[in-house]
């Protein structure tokens, strides 16, 4: 389970990322990786733990 503060911060990059115009999933992933990286944030990519394709 994601801790509220985690949740509430990836919630307010995509809404800055939204303010900057950009509608895509990759451009808005984009945005919000930068924008958790520049404040100390480590992101890994991880696979699903069941092995199913992840949405379009």
């Amino acid at each position: 389970m994601m801790p509220a503060a985690a949740l509430a911060a990836i919630r307010a990059a995509v809404e800055v990322a939204h303010g900057n115009g950009l509608d895509s999933a990759e451009d808005v992933a984009e945005q919000v990786a930068d924008e958790l990286t520049a404040v100390g944030w480590t992101l890994t990519l991880d696979e699903p733990e069941n092995g199913a394709p992840m949405a379009a």
